[in-house]
């Protein structure tokens, strides 16, 4: 599931002039994708997932989802147990999370909420930036062209939705960051 970071109303004053709102929206629904690809992380709402992993009798685990808002439930071999700790993305149990030497291993299942519930204004900038970029120069072109000394110079921007170096920036600033 991918949330979409901007409105085409907001694209459109971010460009100032008006746009196709169809366009408007794929654009900035493919810059969304692709800022949470970079980002590793969710805006705009929280998601609630089942994690599961192999149970062992380490006394922590690290949960793969950030940032994480809150853990609702854990079980052991679907024994639900309530007695651990979470920091951060972490869980913490003093008798571990299942045993070692069973066969099939135990299976831990933590149920969980993540992602920021709000989208940031850095955020909304780098798609905003990435969607006008695409929606300006679709694709790549002849941006400058001489006739003295013949030369052409075509557009940076290969075409298609990219971030730029300050969305790839921003997107980089919250890669591998665990909050909440």
């Amino acid at each position: 599931m991918v949330f979409q970071y901007a409105t085409a109303s907001e694209l459109a004053s971010y460009i100032q002039q008006d746009v196709d709102t169809d366009t408007a929206e794929l654009l900035l629904q493919l810059a969304s994708a692709e800022f949470n690809g970079l980002a590793d992380t969710v805006f705009g709402g929280a998601i609630a997932a089942t994690y599961q992993t192999t149970g062992t009798s380490a006394r922590a685990i690290i949960l793969p989802f950030k940032p994480v808002a809150s853990v609702t439930a854990v079980r052991i071999a679907g024994a639900t147990v309530t007695d651990y700790t979470r920091i951060r993305h972490k869980l913490y149990r003093a008798s571990g999370f299942g045993s070692t030497w069973s066969f099939p291993p135990d299976l831990v299942e933590v149920d969980l909420t993540y992602g920021f519930t709000t989208v940031p204004d850095d955020v909304k900038g780098a798609v905003l930036e990435a969607a006008a970029q695409a929606y300006q120069q679709p694709s790549s072109a002849v941006v400058a062209e001489t006739i003295d000394d013949y030369r052409v110079a075509y557009s940076t921007h290969s075409g298609g939705v990219q971030l730029t170096p300050f969305g790839k920036e921003v997107a980089a600033g919250y890669a591998g960051m665990y909050a909440a």
